[in-house]
């Protein structure tokens, strides 16, 4: 008895990744991704990325109080304007 059928695993796998990584899926579908990524590389390297990726997303909250430098504003503003006499930006780096 097979416990899911096979069609092309590798593209059903990589649609469900980001799902697996979350814990988005059913047993079943957990278990399928988990055999396939056993033994493919590039399915391997996604899941340990993307799990990479939510820890470093979940860093981000301890600067959701950090506040842009007052003079990102003034230097928005002299680039729009710039921009709207068709000249160069105003500040470059």
């Amino acid at each position: 008895m097979r416990l899911f059928r096979r069609g092309n695993e590798h593209a059903w796998s990589q649609s469900r990744l980001s799902h697996y990584v979350e814990g988005d899926l059913t047993r079943r579908e957990r278990l399928r991704v988990q055999l396939h990524a056993e033994h493919c590389p590039e399915c391997s390297r996604g899941i340990r990325a993307l799990r990479a990726l939510l820890r470093l997303a979940g860093s981000l909250g301890a600067l959701e109080n950090a506040r842009a430098p007052a003079s990102i504003f003034d230097r928005v503003r002299a680039d729009a304007k710039a921009a709207a006499r068709g000249g160069a930006r105003a500040h470059d780096g």
